[in-house]
């Protein structure tokens, strides 16, 4: 504490932030700060629309006021929603029979449109890794998921991302309605227009890790390292492990050492070839 009060090393502004231009921020006090990267933490606010004017948050897939959103962008993502509820109530009948006790809750603002819950498609298909927005996936095992989808956004940042996962607008748009969709029926009467993954959780970091090339069977995974293999038995236990036993965050150990691994292998493979 003394070193930040004598302002050595770490230097505390303790001001808003008005405006962000290149490398340059400015604060509400008048003060300007330079920087490389900005980490804009809001706490429990579902968003930080409250820096980006109406017109940046519809680009960058954050929450709009209705009323201020492009009218060819919600002609746009209404097709793309009303086909998606379609899609989720072919594959999950029972969702298309609600309780009758769980209340409508209307949103003011449109749903966020972010790939993966994490990026704007609009920017990455130009090819700009410049933001990420993490947190916003309800779910109930936050510790795993802010490990996970930290290492997803930096891969991304890095462009170390498959062109064929955050390549194609289209393709992003469609998985991002669908998720949206699949939130809604799911999790009705939740309100808002934050997508929830409360029981599904499991499934999002399965999808992130397939994303970044990595092992999702990380309790098999972790017997095939070990001195204790796991596959007397025709391996059995590492099997009743993986399907039987609850997954918590020491599974995923590693996976930042094994995704540099495969970074590193791939960059080799592009120039042998």
């Amino acid at each position: 504490m003394d070193t930040i009060n004598e302002g050595k090393l770490v230097h505390v502004a303790r001001a808003a932030i008005q405006s962000m231009n290149g490398k340059t921020i400015r604060l509400s006090d008048g003060a300007t700060v330079e920087t490389d990267a900005l980490i804009f933490a809001t706490g429990w606010k579902l968003s930080s629309t409250e820096i980006f004017k109406p017109s940046l948050r519809a680009e960058l897939g954050l929450p709009t006021p209705l009323d201020q959103y492009p009218p060819a962008d919600s002609a746009y993502w209404k097709s793309l929603d009303s086909a998606a509820d379609a899609e989720i109530l072919k594959i999950y009948p029972l969702f298309s029979n609600p309780h009758k006790e769980i209340p409508v809750r209307e949103c003011s603002d449109t749903r966020f449109r972010l790939f993966r819950t994490i990026i704007p498609p609009k920017l990455a298909v130009k090819n700009d890794r410049s933001i990420v927005f993490l947190g916003n996936l309800a779910n109930a095992q936050q510790a795993t998921y802010a490990e996970v989808s930290t290492l997803w956004s930096i891969a991304y940042l890095e462009g170390l991302l498959p062109d064929m996962i955050v390549g194609n607008q289209e393709t992003m748009d469609k998985e991002i309605a669908l998720t949206n969709a699949f939130s809604m029926r799911r999790y009705a009467g939740r309100g808002g227009n934050r997508p929830n993954a409360l029981l599904d959780i499991r499934d999002w970091n399965d999808l992130l890790m397939r994303d970044l090339g990595l092992r999702t069977d990380r309790k098999r995974l972790s017997y095939e390292r070990s001195s204790d293999s796991g596959w007397g038995w025709w391996g059995l236990k590492a099997w009743k492990k993986e399907w039987f036993e609850p997954y918590v965050p020491q599974d995923y150990r590693g996976i930042v050492a094994d995704f540099i691994e495969k970074a590193n292998r791939d960059s080799e493979a592009r120039k042998t070839k």
